[in-house]
Parts: C-alpha cells; structure tokens; sequence
C-alpha cells in the first residue's frame, strides 16, 4: 500500500462534482464506451468500472461485444464483469457519502445487470479531464480520437484527476505504466471515476457510497503466448477525510455459456469451478453442444469456450483472494447461499461471503456444492456449482482492510479464455508469468507489413523484411481463410493441450541447417521449423506495381497463390517465426485483428478486370447455382454476375418474364469493380423459388443479356 497525502483536494474536488450534480450537471455525460480487439479476445468496456454488457435482463440494452471468443467468431461469452468494493455500515462520516440511519453496509458497484438487485443506478461516475467531449469512445491507446484535448500534456491533464498526483504521459502522447508513462501493452484503456450517490432521485438508506477513487487501465497483447486473455488493473483510493474500514474488493464475474441475450433459444446450464491455487474462478457450459446462435446449427464442445477470472493482485496485507463466492443470478436471492440484491446483502453474503451453506469450513471460500458440510474434493468431487439457465456466476473477494485518507491499494486480475481447460490453464500460467516478470512480454519476430493485388484468378501478396532483422528469425508462414479469420485453411492438428493449429498455405525457411520439428521442450514438439525451402523470392517496387503501402524502391517478398476462385473472398496473414529463445519454444506473429494494408493481414476479392468495350464476358457465376454451394459467405445465399463495367442496372426475371429483383451496380461500392453480387431475395426481402431465371444489364458501354438456375 501506498500513502499518499490528496485527501484535502480530492475531498474538495468530490465536493465540487456533488455540488455541481446537485445543480444540475450530470457526470454521466461523461461515461463512454470503447472495444478492446487487439488479441483473441474482443470486449467493449466503458470508463466507469464495466468490462462487458451481455445484459440479461433487457435483451436491447445489451452492447455487443461482450467477450466474444475468438475475436471475428460472432460468439459472445459476457453478461457481466465489473469491480466491486464493499465495507461494514459503521463507517466515520468522512469515509462515506449520503445517509445511512441504520447503519447497513456499504456496496458500490460498477455492473449494471438491468432493473434487478441493486446494481441498476451508476456507482461510480467518470472525470470529464480524462474523456474526449467530441468523442463517444472511452480512451483507447491505438485510438487517438478518443484522447482529451484539452490539458496541457498531449491533451491528458497534469494531475490525475482528483488529485495532487501528477499523470505522467509518455513519449507517445499515452499515460501508460511504464516508467516514463511508456505503454507497455500492444493496446491499453485509460479511465478515473469515483465514487458517487448516482442519478437515481430520492433518499434514505439507498443513497450512500465510500467515498473512492478509481484509477482503471486494460492491458491485451499480441503474440501467441498472450492473445487469450486481457488484464484490468485498478488503482483504489481513498478521497475522505477519514479512514474506510474492514473495505473489500472484488470483482464480480458474470459470464454465460452462451447468455440469453445472444442465445435466447438455446441457452444451458453453465458449470462453474475453482481452482484454489491459481485462484482462479472459471466455467463453461453444461453440456456438450449448444445451439449456434449465427446459423441455427450446432456448436459442439470444440467451439464453446471456457472463461475464467484469474486474480494476479487483490488488495490488503495477502495480495490473494480471500473469498470466493459461486451463486445463482435469482435462485435463492437475499439469502446467504444466493444473489444479495440489495446493497448491505450483496457485501454480506456475496463479496465477503458469509454465512453461506457452500463453504464447509467458513473460510471464505465455497467448495461444499452438495451442502452436506464435507468439501466436495474429500468425497471425489469436482466442486461444481451448476447455475441453471446460463444463470450462474462468482465473485472473487480481497481481504478485509483498512485504506487511510489519501491511501491507495491495488486490484489485477485478468479475463482468461480457452476452448479447453488445457488451454485455460495453460493461457492463465502464461498470465501469472507476464505479471511476476514486470510486464515483459516474450514474443515472435515482428510482423512483416503486408499489401495484396488482387488479379484475375491469383492474389499477390507482398510483404516486408523487418522480421529477418532479428536474430532467431526463422521464416515466414502464409496463412489463408475464407471465413472471415474464423479458421486458417481446411489442415489443422490439435497439440498436447487441445489448442488447434493449421497448416499453412505456403511456408518458407532459412537455408541455416535448423529444420524438422522442434526438439528442446516437449510442448513445443508439434512446431514445424520447415524444411530448408529458403525465403520467398525479392524484387525492388516500381511504380508499375501500384503499392500504396510500399514505395518506389522499397525491397519486398512476394507470394503468389493462384488457387483461388474470382469472386470469393479470402483473408491472407503473414506470419514471421523464430527458433526459440531459450524461454520457450518458437513463437510465431498472430494476425491482426482486423485486416488493412499495412498490417499483417490482408483481405481482398480476385477478379477479372472491368469491362471497358464489350460486355461478350458477361457471366453468371455459378451457374447453376445450387444451395450450399462453396459460393455462400457465411449463411448467407449470393450469386455473382461477373466481367461488369464500372456501372450499370441489372434487372433479373423470373420465367414468367416477372421482373424479381433491380441491382444497381456502382465499382465504388461493390465487392470488386467488376463483380456485383445477389442474395437471392426478391424486392420483398423474399428467397426466391428455384427455377430457370434471366437477367438484363443496362451500362454506358452497351447491353447483355443472359440465364441462369437456382436448384436447391
């Protein structure tokens, strides 16, 4: 713990934002969301204490996405995860704020689960300092949009808002946490609030608060060792005038397998476990399928995630978890072996976990599921508590301490997933071992930048050399998908712990004598170092080339696949890979998750060139077209007419010469300049029926004509 002396300007400045909410100014204008998309791992966050919203309870309410796993799949896994803090209801008055006759305890908490218990109003409520007013995101490091604008340090403030601390912003214009204020996290968040009544109108025992402070960051990393999991990292503060005593801190952990509000037809029991000596809160679902939210089909157990919440720091004298809490969202609520819902019970029975029939031996910690008062370890259990309905969740809670005027304490953990629970734990080890090393990430050879042509019936992928500059660089992996970066290529394998890897399209190794798999460390056995290929061709850009990215001059390597169909889009990323470092086996470069020139990772469409004098090439692609062909993206039905101009008015017609559907084709908006697609739906957003059809194109160089099936 750290003492630091801001008591009587953070207490006048609460003051000031009590007084001015008290006049009518609003500090919720402030909230703002933002989405963390780095990694594996995509949530949108906002900068009052919530790490995701998969709210259960007003399915319109929610804000996608909520933990969506694998970033790119359409599988959110979050309802809710958000910081709590709690202290006994005898409290000086310069510790809290609002009235409390009755002496209940106090429960300030940053999740918003709908209308339900009490977590409905704000508790925590944002500085304005540290939010961009013309921006609607929360601060996000690779945004610089989302940055203030108007302190004097790159737009951030000098102090940390409701302090005497100065903020100390690096040499990117970014308060990270590194000395200097370096960011030390690929992607990083940036938010303070505080403590407050909320916008909730009326009095009485409801509206009181502790007096805190909170200084919020999220950390993701790139990188194989890193990309499944994202740290939160909370600074608390004490902003009274008087010491809060017996304080917890928790974090709330609300996660489904998969919630209601993104499956509501298909929703199962979820299973959650702990595993005491990483204390790590974790589950799944309770069955081995479960309906596919995206097409109607099934998810086997392969695709259903395992979350968990893994503490790295918790506040007071252990720095561990003192109490860890599994219950049900409804089920028994206001008791101790269910949900609080209420201020005063939530801190009794939930964050420090009293009196609970689950916790055989009143250590804080629940592992008598059957409540028979055995633990279930003793009689050959798994220690599962089963939440019915997707209903289920746990709260990790901190030691009971007491936090001085101006004192300040500290709350890590990490959001860890995996696909299965060899892979959890493997990714919450790897967790543990970024934070006990200081933040020093172990990673693959930098990525190449990469730029695609697209041509008729091959892409070109050019990339550049920064890689080879390091010294275990190996070589290069190219990766393709066709949907989406959901998966990389039709050859995959599974290693020792469960986790899919594929084959690449193409790879290319140093001619240095290292080849084969790698040897040095078991786990790493399934690495294939390549085969002494040597590394794909070099040529020098020209202005023929057309490279936006790439310059006159610039050195590149290029790929050239041509097996592809026109028409289709593909996803390329190029991965650099190394040896080993002597701390583990070789890693190689992840993809972007989000494919741009520039990156890692590409996306493009091959085709034909645009029609500029005849229309004779005029197609209909494919022709028949049956249902389920490899034509469809995704779920959806598409054909594609094919060698089009730049513009022009496709009308379509049934064999009744009924006119069915009227596309307009525009090269600036289409799939590709010489390709306009159809879903297959009529005017009224019908599928049409199979049959024989014909199609009419009207454009500036002339007419064709032409036919085509649909069969199902």
């Amino acid at each position: 713990m750290h003492l630091r002396r801001t008591s009587l300007v953070t207490g006048f400045l609460l003051c000031a934002a009590m007084t001015a909410w008290s006049q009518g100014t609003d500090p919720m204008l402030y909230q703002r969301w933002n989405i963390m998309d780095i990694n594996r791992l995509r949530t949108k966050f906002n900068n009052t204490g919530q790490l995701c919203d998969g709210n259960e309870q007003i399915v319109s309410l929610v804000r996608p996405p909520a933990f969506e796993y694998p970033n790119g799949s359409g599988l959110d896994w979050g309802q809710c995860v958000a910081i709590v803090m709690g202290a006994p209801g005898v409290q000086d008055t310069g510790a809290v704020g609002g009235t409390n006759p009755t002496f209940l305890e106090y429960c300030d908490g940053a999740m918003d689960e709908g209308p339900a218990a009490f977590w409905d109003p704000e508790h925590y409520a944002p500085y304005p300092e540290v939010v961009n007013p013309s921006s609607p995101g929360a601060p996000l490091s690779t945004d610089t949009t989302t940055w203030p604008t108007a302190g004097p340090q790159h737009g951030w403030p000098a102090l940390i808002p409701g302090t005497s601390d100065p903020l100390v912003v690096g040499p990117e214009g970014w308060p990270g946490l590194g000395p200097g204020g370096q960011r030390l996290a690929d992607q990083e968040t940036y938010s303070v609030m505080y403590g407050w009544q909320g916008r909730k109108t009326g009095t009485g025992d409801d509206r009181r608060w502790l007096r805190t402070h909170v200084e919020m960051r999220g950390m993701a990393w790139t990188g194989e060792l890193y990309q499944d999991f994202i740290v939160w990292h909370f600074v608390i503060r004490n902003i009274g005038t008087a010491p809060i005593s017996g304080l917890r801190v928790g974090v709330h952990s609300d996660f489904g397998y998969l919630p209601y509000a993104f499956n509501q037809n298909g929703y199962h029991d979820d299973r959650h476990y702990y595993q005491p000596a990483m204390q790590l809160a974790y589950g799944t679902a309770s069955v081995i399928s479960e309906l596919d939210p995206r097409t109607g089909g099934t998810l086997d157990a392969s695709q259903i995630a395992l979350s968990g919440t893994l503490p790295l720091r918790m506040p007071g004298p252990t720095r561990r978890a003192k109490t860890y809490d599994a219950f049900h969202f409804w089920v028994d609520a206001t008791t101790s072996k269910g949900n609080g819902a209420s201020k005063e019970l939530y801190f009794r029975y939930n964050l420090a976990n009293l009196y609970d029939p689950r916790d055989s031996d009143k250590d804080g910690i629940d592992d008598d599921f059957d409540m028979n008062g055995v633990a279930d370890t003793l009689e050959g259990l798994d220690g599962r508590y089963t939440g019915s309905g997707a209903d289920g969740l746990q709260v990790l809670g901190s030691d009971s301490l007491t936090l001085a005027p101006g004192q300040t304490d500290t709350l890590i953990f990490a959001t860890v997933f995996g696909l299965t629970k060899d892979q959890l734990f493997k990714n919450s080890t790897r967790a543990l071992t970024l934070y006990h090393s200081g933040w020093k990430p172990v990673k693959a050879p930098q990525s190449p930048r990469v730029e695609i042509v697209p041509g008729d019936a091959r892409d070109t992928v050019y990339w550049s050399l920064e890689s080879e500059r390091e010294t275990k660089f190996e070589g290069y992996k190219i990766y393709r998908s066709v949907d989406g970066g959901v998966t990389w290529g039709t050859d995959k394998f599974t290693d020792f712990s469960g986790t899919t890897h594929y084959i690449p399209l193409g790879q290319y190794d140093r001619t240095d004598n290292i080849s084969g798999h790698y040897t040095t460390l078991p786990e790493f056995a399934w690495f294939n170092l390549g085969t002494e290929t040597g590394l794909p061709r070099t040529k020098i850009v020209t202005a023929r080339d057309r490279l936006k990215i790439f310059k006159e001059g610039d050195t590149v390597r290029v790929f050239v696949d041509d097996q592809v169909i026109n028409g289709m889009q593909y996803r390329y990323y190029v991965a650099a890979y190394d040896t080993g470092n002597g701390i583990t086996g070789p890693l190689e470069s992840t993809p972007a998750s989000i494919p741009k020139a520039g990156t890692n990772t590409v996306e493009t469409v091959p085709r034909s060139a645009v029609a500029t004098n005849s229309l004779q090439q005029v197609r209909v692609v494919p022709n028949p077209y049956v249902v389920g062909s490899g034509w469809e993206q995704g779920k959806e039905r598409q054909i594609q007419f094919t060698h089009l101009p730049e513009s022009g008015t496709i009308r379509i017609f049934n064999a009744a010469g009924e006119l069915v559907r009227t596309i307009v084709h525009d090269a600036q908006t289409s799939i590709a300049p010489s390709i306009e697609t159809w879903n297959l739906m009529n005017e009224n957003k019908q599928l049409v029926a199979p049959g024989l059809y014909f199609f009419h194109l009207d454009s500036p160089i002339g007419a064709a004509r032409g036919k085509f099936i649909v069969i199902q």
